[in-house]
């Protein structure tokens, strides 16, 4: 769908594996936001960037996949 927001929201199979993601993510140095306090404990708010930062998201959430 279209839209015009900043952000995306990622929802992941359960808050235990969006809690490992933000740790993660975070490691890799890319700070995201939960969004547990609004009902979506699953999910993660990651605002849209430059080109190379989405890219670095991207590559950090593909690793995050495989693990």
């Amino acid at each position: 769908l279209p839209s015009a927001g900043n952000f995306v929201l990622i929802r992941f199979e359960d808050a235990a594996r969006a809690t490992a993601a933000n740790d993660f993510l975070n490691t890799q140095g890319i700070i995201v936001r939960p969004v547990g306090g609004y009902g979506l404990p699953d999910c993660l708010r990651i605002t849209v960037g430059t080109d190379d930062q989405n890219r670095a998201v991207l590559d950090a959430l593909s690793e995050f996949a495989a693990t």
